[in-house]
């Protein structure tokens, strides 16, 4: 039976148009939006050898010149003293350790700063390229016990306190920002500038009517919709592996080829706020 799992889990591997995912849920997006708009997948690199990887093509449009940083971390201790804790409890104490540590643990407080940076190309048949420059600082807090001469373990914990996003998006010698902002226990802020132009970004949430019945539940968005003067222009589904988009048939060229630089940036921000490096 382990014999033939392992046969079934390679034919698998080798052919993956035989053993994809089932699909997701299509994020909702307005009826009469959907039905004039085209509709793309975004493919996220399996293998990232290089920045390159994440190069692609979308309908008529070409994401170029993908310069990916490394994620930098760094700690600051902020506090070292003596703490009563509990981490694991009783019963983990019991079974892990051949002392039941009474006596309390060393711990240091630190706060950590982190970030990461990105720049792209959107490029399209005799348009000129839109190049977004984007930026991603996590600060957060956490706390570590020290070796005490009781436990042979240590713990570290650590959560974000805030979160910022920002991009500077340049078409044609003309300037607009994204800018995205998250504070522990607060909903997310958005603000998109095309320009001087406010375009409205929305994010959809995945299960909204869930706050009525948990008041401790946070909704995530799912995706956004983008709007100028109250028109939808483009939509986005975000997902690890299944993410799209939608460009308005209506919009202009030059219009889609921004929108989706806007819409890319947040995808690449969605795919790398993730799995950042433990600290030593």
């Amino acid at each position: 039976m382990r014999i033939k799992l392992t046969i079934s889990t390679l034919l698998c591997v080798s052919a993956l148009a035989g053993c994809q995912m089932p699909p997701e849920t299509e994020m909702p997006i307005p009826a009469t939006f959907s039905q004039q708009a085209q509709q793309y997948p975004v493919k996220r690199p399996v293998v990232t050898m290089s920045d390159a990887a994440f190069q692609q093509n979308i309908g008529p449009f070409q994401i170029e010149q993908m310069n990916l940083s490394g994620k930098y971390m760094e700690k600051v201790t902020m506090n070292t003293g003596w703490k009563t804790t509990v981490t694991g409890g009783l019963l983990f104490q019991l079974l892990f350790h051949d002392t039941v540590n009474t006596r309390g643990d060393l711990v240091s407080d630190f706060s950590t700063r982190a970030e990461q940076s990105f720049n792209f190309n959107v490029a399209a048949a005799g348009l000129a390229p839109v190049h977004s420059d984007c930026q991603l600082l996590v600060f957060g807090t956490g706390e570590e016990t020290l070796d005490n001469g009781v436990n042979s373990y240590n713990w570290q914990t650590s959560q974000p306190v805030v979160t910022y996003f920002g991009c500077r998006l340049t078409q044609n010698g003309q300037i607009s920002e994204l800018v995205v902002e998250r504070k522990a226990g607060s909903a997310p802020t958005f603000r998109l500038h095309q320009g001087k132009q406010v375009i409205d970004l929305t994010p959809v949430h995945s299960g909204p009517d869930l706050s009525q019945y948990n008041e401790l539940y946070q909704p995530v968005e799912v995706g956004y919709l983008f709007a100028k003067d109250a028109e939808v222009q483009s939509a986005q589904q975000l997902s690890l592996n299944q993410s799209r988009l939608w460009l308005g048939n209506d919009v202009t060229p030059a219009q889609q080829q921004w929108l989706l630089a806007v819409m890319f940036s947040l995808q690449m921000y969605h795919w790398q706020d993730r799995n950042w490096p433990a600290q030593s």
